[in-house]
C-alpha cells in the first residue's frame, strides 16, 4: 500500500514536471519577443521624419474628399492636419479602399488611419483606437417643447439603421409606430408638417440638414452611438498617445467643434 502510495505521488510529480516544461517552452517565444521588443517604430519614424501618414478612403463626405489637384479635404483631413501640427509634425495622407484601412497599418504604409473608422471592439486586440472626435449614431430629432422618444409615430429613412432603432423602440415600447420614408430629408419633412411626432436619422445628415432647412427642429437623445475615431496599430502607443493629447487640446479649445460645425454646414 505504502509503495502503491509512492509511485501514485511520484507519478503525479512527473505529470507535473512534464506540464511544466511544457508551458514553458511554449511561452519561450513570447517571453523572447517581450524582452527584445522595439520603441514604437511608427512613433520613431515620425520623430525623424516630422511626418504622419494618415490612410484615408477619399470617398465620404464630409469627412474626405479629393480634389481634380490632388488635394485632400474633408473633416478627417482637417482633424489630421491639426493632430500633426500640434504634435511638431505635417500631415501626409495614403490613400487606401475600406478594406485596407487597417492592413496599411499592419505592413507600415501607413502610422494611423482616420477615415470615418466607426469603434468595432471586436478588433482592438490588434489595432488601437483614439478617443473618439465624432458620434455619427442615430439621434432623435423633435419639433421643439417635444416630450421625447414616447411619442407616437416617429419617421425614419426605409432600410436605414434608423429604421431598425425605431423598430426596436416600437418593440419594446408600447405606443409607438414607425413610418417610413424614402430618404432622411422626406422623414424631417414629415416632422416639420406635423405628419409625425419626431424622426430618427443618423448624426451626420441631421447636423447637415437641421441648420439650414430645418432650423425649428431640435438634435435630441442618441439612440445608439458610432463613436469615429483614429487607429493604429496594437505597438504603437506612444504615437497614440501623442495624437490622443492632441484630441484632447482640440476637444478643450473648441477646434474639433469648429472644423465639424464648418465642414456640416457646407
Amino acid at each position: 500500500m505504502t509503495n502503491d502510495k509512492r509511485v501514485s505521488r511520484t507519478t503525479r510529480y512527473v505529470i507535473f514536471a512534464l506540464v511544466a516544461a511544457f508551458l514553458a517552452l511554449w511561452l519561450v517565444p513570447d517571453v523572447v519577443a517581450w524582452l527584445n521588443r522595439s520603441d514604437d517604430e511608427a512613433w520613431a519614424r515620425v520623430q525623424r521624419s516630422g511626418v504622419i501618414r494618415f490612410a484615408i478612403d477619399p470617398s465620404y463626405m464630409p469627412f474626405g474628399g479629393l480634389g481634380s489637384e490632388g488635394v485632400f479635404y474633408g473633416i478627417d483631413v482637417d482633424i489630421a492636419q491639426e493632430i500633426a501640427r500640434r504634435t511638431g509634425a505635417r500631415a501626409e495622407f495614403i490613400i487606401a479602399g475600406q478594406d485596407s484601412l487597417y492592413d496599411v497599418l499592419a505592413v507600415g504604409q501607413a502610422d494611423a488611419t482616420i477615415s470615418a473608422l466607426i469603434v468595432n471592439p471586436i478588433i482592438d486586440y490588434v489595432w488601437d483606437y483614439s478617443t473618439p472626435y465624432f458620434d455619427a449614431g442615430q439621434v432623435l430629432i423633435k419639433p421643439p417643447r417635444s416630450s421625447g422618444i414616447s411619442e407616437a409615430f416617429i419617421a425614419v429613412e426605409f432600410g436605414s439603421d434608423g429604421d431598425a432603432a425605431a423598430r426596436h423602440l416600437a418593440r419594446r415600447q408600447a405606443g409607438i409606430q414607425v413610418r417610413q420614408f424614402p430618404t432622411a430629408n422626406e422623414a424631417l419633412q414629415a416632422v416639420s408638417a406635423g405628419q409625425v411626432d419626431s424622426a430618427i436619422i443618423d448624426a451626420v445628415s441631421a447636423r447637415q440638414l437641421i441648420p439650414e432647412a430645418y432650423p425649428q427642429l431640435q438634435l435630441g437623445e442618441y439612440v445608439t452611438h458610432d463613436p469615429l475615431a483614429i487607429a493604429v496599430w496594437g505597438e504603437s502607443a506612444q504615437l497614440l498617445a501623442a495624437i490622443n493629447r492632441a484630441l484632447a487640446e482640440m476637444q478643450q479649445d473648441g477646434m474639433t467643434q469648429k472644423i465639424i460645425d464648418a465642414w456640416m454646414a457646407k
